[in-house]
Order: structure tokens, then sequence, then C-alpha cells
């Protein structure tokens, strides 16, 4: 369907008052736009900051955020909003989410939302195979993952590991192959043109096969890490992206393990409504990061951590779990509207956090209610809900879920956040459908990028077929001080002032730094001694001796500045500024300080010196004693408790404990073998 062409004849007549001066700007009403370029035709006078001479500057559009700003044409998604539930949608591609969700699996979707079409029932089959085929990662990339701590984030370990991607495929890097690797000729005229146009689709289809084969690998990696379990391989001869995944994290020593269908059909379903919602944050990262000509793992990794950067569905939970009980979601949501704090008070209740003097505290929000763009109920919100309650149904709805269904209840039928558009959004049903399907909070941004990576995809490829493509580069207003001299007394102290205020690092003269990992360098107690030599106790002897001389010295020339004396001003002013009272008492507080620190530090010095001596007189009395023993060698004895003697084992390093005190506030950690998700057993299992 082709759209009407817009009339010319609507502009917009915007005059400067001060100058007089007109210009006409064309309202695209296709759009509904104006170019902002247009604007720049109208120069005003600069006055933020001052120039040194007068001179003009043309007119910007600032708009904080990107509140009314359009900064791309995209056929990908379209959100529609409305005051009404009914009428609020979702497309893509043209095709409501909610039929998406009911007539298609996920790899369809990511066909449609990246190829502009829905597949036929043979390119179903290649694509899901192509993308399938991809799943398993390097060897090396596995190694690398395994480097993460125990307690790593799964989306920092998701963000970090896509983007190391680009170091195991430089063939997919554009900074490597040349700029045009790509990016699709504009006319396509000659042979050479169809060449080119064949060898960029090659590599577009490379890379997004890898991309969305690799990344629920990594992910299940990311969460296995989490779990303190062995890394499983992707399942084999799997024809469903949700169940490979599923397949990889839960599958335990179960020789033909195979995901539950039904918690395979609800996870594909949740993917579907992830996959992409228009130029969001993360959505714009990847554009504005592709118009770099970055390759598209990098970008992609940049696009992560804009889920990353709010903590969205995981904060549902972490709110319901405040509010506990159903008795409490009242009194919850009053101290919600009265912007307050609430934390747990006595007896399982609820209270407004008491705040220090003069610094209130952050108030609490009603996480997963409202919207920037839909003014009334998400329209994935009640995809999400059946869903849900599908699971409630097989698996059962917990605490949380009949405390979530309570929360939104109450919520919608208070004024109060209905006239304020507090509808529940996505995250909402989300977090309870991730929850119910045993995920811990930490999983949920992760559980996100694995399906949006599908839109993604789509936006990176669109923006590079941009006839209007360039570099993303907005512009700012600069408030800071336009032109500023540099002080010329700093400059302008004598070397002499400056070894003198300072020191030269090896006399007594000035205030010198401590340098600890130096002197525990010198000092190594913790090593085996070395051979007993007069000359090398001696330096070190003379070593510690000069460190308490030094700090002596230190905490006499801070008295001597603590004192108001004029001839001492021009001494110290390289980095001590009298200019008014305050910056006396600022001046007075800070050598205190100082003086403090290095008094600690000398007390430190000298026990850090008896130390020293005790550990010189045992040695020497070890060798006095070793010489009348039998020249024969022997062992060193270690003593036990009953007086006994053990010879210490050979090359063994010392073991330090661990504490695990921490793992009480993950009780899935310790939950056994056993996955949170239910296992259907085959008719043939007793």
């Amino acid at each position: 369907m082709s759209l009407p062409t817009p009339p010319t004849d609507h502009y917009l007549l915007v005059t400067d008052t001060g100058t007089g001066t007109s210009i006409r700007v064309p309202i695209n009403t296709r759009h509904n736009t104006v170019a902002s370029s247009a604007f720049a035709a109208l120069k005003v006078p600069q006055t933020m900051p001052l120039p040194l001479t007068p001179q003009t500057t043309p007119v910007r559009i600032y708009d904080n955020g990107f509140k009314n700003t359009v900064v791309c044409t995209s056929k990908v998604s379209q959100l529609m909003a409305a005051t009404d539930s009914a009428n609020a949608r979702l497309t893509y591609r043209g095709y409501g989410v909610e039929d998406l969700v009911e007539k298609s699996t996920f790899l369809e979707v990511a066909f449609l939302l990246i190829h502009g079409e829905l597949p036929s029932k043979e390119e179903s089959q290649k694509w899901t195979h192509a993308v399938l085929e991809h799943t398993y990662v390097h060897a090396e990339l596995e190694k690398q993952m395994t480097t993460f701590r125990h307690d790593a984030h799964p989306m920092g370990m998701l963000i970090a590991t896509v983007a190391s991607l680009s170091t195991f495929h430089p063939d997919a890097n554009p900074a490597l192959q040349g700029d045009a690797m790509y990016m699709k000729p504009k006319k396509v005229e000659t042979s050479a043109d169809e060449r080119l146009l064949a060898k960029v689709v090659a590599n577009r289809n490379r890379a997004i096969t890898r991309i969305l084969g690799k990344v629920p690998t990594i992910a299940g990696f990311a969460y296995r890490n989490r779990m303190g379990r062995t890394y499983n391989s992707p399942m084999p001869n799997c024809s469903n992206y949700a169940e490979n995944f599923l397949y990889m994290i839960d599958k335990l020593n179960e020789p033909n393990y195979v995901p539950d269908p039904r918690i395979v059909k609800v996870l594909d379903k949740m993917f579907i409504l992830l996959a992409e919602h228009g130029s969001n944050c993360s959505t714009i990262t990847m554009r504005h990061l592709t118009s770099s000509g970055v390759d598209p793992y990098t970008a992609l990794s940049g696009a992560y951590g804009a889920l990353f950067g709010e903590r969205k569905a995981s904060a549902v939970i972490d709110m319901l779990n405040l509010i506990g009980t159903p008795e409490n979601v009242e009194p919850f949501l009053e101290l919600v509207k009265a912007k307050a704090c609430v934390v747990k008070g006595d007896k399982g209740g609820l209270a407004a956090k008491q705040t220090d003097a003069g610094v209130p505290a952050a108030a609490t929000r009603l996480q997963g209610f409202g919207h920037r763009i839909y003014k009334s109920t998400d329209p994935r919100c009640e995809i999400a809900k059946k869903l849900a309650f599908e699971l409630f149904d097989l698996i059962g709805k917990g605490s949380l879920g009949s405390l979530a269904l309570r929360l939104e209840e109450t919520a919608l039928a208070d004024p109060y956040f209905t006239s304020r558009n507090l509808y529940p959004n996505i995250d909402f049903w989300t977090a309870v459908v991730f929850h119910v399907l045993g995920f811990p909070s930490d999983m949920f941004p992760v559980l996100t990028a694995i399906p949006r990576t599908a839109g993604l995809i789509a936006h990176c490829q669109e923006s590079l077929d941009d006839p209007e493509y360039k570099i993303y580069r907005p512009r700012q207003v600069y408030t800071g001080e336009f032109l500023r001299e540099y002080v010329h007394d700093r400059a302008e102290i004598d070397a002499e002032d400056v070894e003198d205020a300072f020191g030269d690092g090896e006399g007594v003269g000035g205030y010198v730094k401590s340098l600890p990992a130096q002197a525990n360098k010198r000092l190594s107690l913790s090593q085996a001694p070395a051979p007993l030599t007069d000359g090398i106790e001696a330096q070190k002897l003379l070593e510690f001796q000069d460190m308490i001389e030094r700090t002596r010295a230190s905490i006499k020339e801070l008295a001597r500045m603590s004192e108001n004396n004029p001839a001492t001003k021009k001494k110290y002013s390289a980095w001590v500024i009298r200019k008014s009272q305050d910056g006396l008492e600022a001046q007075s507080e800070r050598i205190s300080k100082t003086q403090n620190e290095l008094q600690d530090l000398l007390k430190k010095q000298e026990e850090l010196l008896d130390l020293y001596m005790t550990h010189r007189s045992t040695k020497e009395a070890a060798v006095v004693a070793s010489s009348s023993e039998s020249s024969s060698p022997a062992l060193a004895k270690v003593p036990l408790p009953d007086g006994g003697n053990a010879s210490p084992p050979a090359g063994r390093p010392m073991e330090r404990s661990i504490s695990v005190n921490k793992l009480a506030a993950h009780p899935d950690l310790l939950a056994g073998s056993h996955s949170p998700r239910p296992i259907m057993k085959k008719p043939n299992d007793s």
C-alpha cells in the first residue's frame, strides 16, 4: 500500500523578533515531522558562553532525552499509543504481536524482523538450521568464560563475551576487512556491483546466523557459571530456539534429557513478546554504534549495556519481596503515594524510613507500572499475564504470584495511579513469568537480551541500508567558561621551592608520600628467609630507620605549616592556597587530618621495626642452633598440637578458608542438582 504524496503547501513560518528574519520550514505531513537542519538558517548572537568578539551562531533544536525527536525512519515495528487499552498496539512489520505469539515461533518472528517477511516452510527450515548450526562457540571463548568470578553478574558476562566475539571473528570486522563489507552499493548497474552486493549479503547473513546462534549459548554458560555448574553443549538435533536454551541451562547428567514442551512453548512466546520494541534506548544505541562502522559484535555488546542500565523486571521482584504479604499491599501503596522510602517494619509490616536530619531518603517507586509511550495498559501485558496463568496451572502460583495479582488489582482500583497513567507494563508480568519459571532475578536482563537480539540486528541492517546513512553526531550546548587564563603563579614556582615543599623522594626535607607496596616488597617476611648476610640485613635495618625518620620529618613539616607564619606562605603556596577564612579552616582541617594519618603510619612503622628485629633474632638463633647439629641433611619439622612433629608438604601453597555466608542470600545456589523447571517424564519411564 503506497502512501499519498504529502502536500507541499504545509510549512512553519518562523520569525526571529530580534532581527526580523523569517524562514519557512516545510512540514512532512507523511511523517508529521520538520527537518531540524532548516532552523540553522536562523542566525542569532551568541550569548552563552559570551565570546570575546561578537559573533552569530545557528539556532539549534534542544530536546533533552529525545522526548520529541525523530532520528531515523524504520519499518521494523510500530508502537501505537492510545488512551484506552483496546487501541494500544504493537506491530512487527505490520503484524500484530498478539497474532505472532499465537501462530509463529520465535525464529520465524526473527526472520520477519530481519528480512521483512514471514518465511515460507522451506525458508523456515533452512533458516532454523542455519541459526542452530552456529550455536557452538570457540573452545578458547568457553575457556575465557571460565575465568569470570563465581559471583559475576550474568549480564556482565554476556556483554563482555559478546564483545570479545569480534576477536574470534576478525573476518566480520569492517575495521580490518574494509568499510564496505556490510554496505550495499547504492546502485546495481554492472556485474561488479552485483558481485559486491552478493558479497555484502553473504557477510551479513554469516554475521546474523552467528550472533543468533551463539548468544543463547553464551547466556546459558553465564547461567551455569552463576549456579556453579559446568557448561553444557548445545542440544543435538534441536529445532526450537527456546528448547535449545533450556537444554543448555538445565541438563544435568540425564542421558536423554528433553525440556518440557509446555515450558518451551511459554518461553518461546515470551521471546516473541520481547523481540522488538521500537526506538528505545538499546535500539538507538545499536543504531548509533552501527553508524560509526564498528563490527556488529561490539555494537551489540553496547546495546546490551543499555538493556542492563536499568533493573526493570528484577526491581519488580525486589518490590514484591519488600511487600511480603497480601496484607501489606494497601499500606505499601499508601506509602508510595506519600513519596516515602518504604522499609520493613516491626512484626512483618512496612514503615517509612526515618531520614537523617536534612537528608531526605529516595522515595520508593511502584515498579513495573507506567510507560513513556503507552498511556494505558501495555499491549504486551495481557499476553504475558495469560502466559503467567498457564504457568500457574503447570507449576503453581507461589506467594509472589498471588502477591502480584493482589498488587495489580489494588493499584488499578486506585484513582491516584490510574489518573497518572500508571498501568502495568511488560516488566511487571515478565518478572512474574521469569520468577515462576525458576530464574533468579539477575538473569532477567539476560533473558530479555536473548530475544531482543533479533530486533537489534534488524535495526542495524536497516540503518546500514538507509539512504541518509550518516554517523550519529548530535550537538551539545556548552555552558562552561569560554576562555580562561592559566594561573601563572602555579607555573612559576621556583624549582627550589618545589623541592623544598615536596621533597626529592630521598631526603627528609619535605612531605614524602608513603610507598607501602615497595616497603612490603623489601620486607618479604612471608617468603622463605634468604641466606643470612650481614650486608643485606644491615641494609634492611637502615631502610626501616630511614622510613621512620622520614615520617617524623614529615610530621614536623606539617606542624610548621599549621602555624600561620607569613614566611612559609610562599614556600607552600604550590598546594596550600590561603584566600579566605574558609580556606584557612579547610587548610587547618586538612593538615590536622594528615598529621593524624602520619602519626598512625609512624606507629605502624615502629611496630614493623620491632617485628623485623624479632624476626632477625629468631633467624640468628636458628643459624647458631643449626651449626651445632650434624651436617647430614634433615627436613624441617612443624610442631603439632600434641607435641609431635610433621614435615611440611613440599611445594604446596597455604590454603585460605572461604566464607560461604553470602550463599544464604541465593537459596537457588543451595537447591541441589534439580532444575527449578519441571522435567517431563517419557511414557516408558516408571
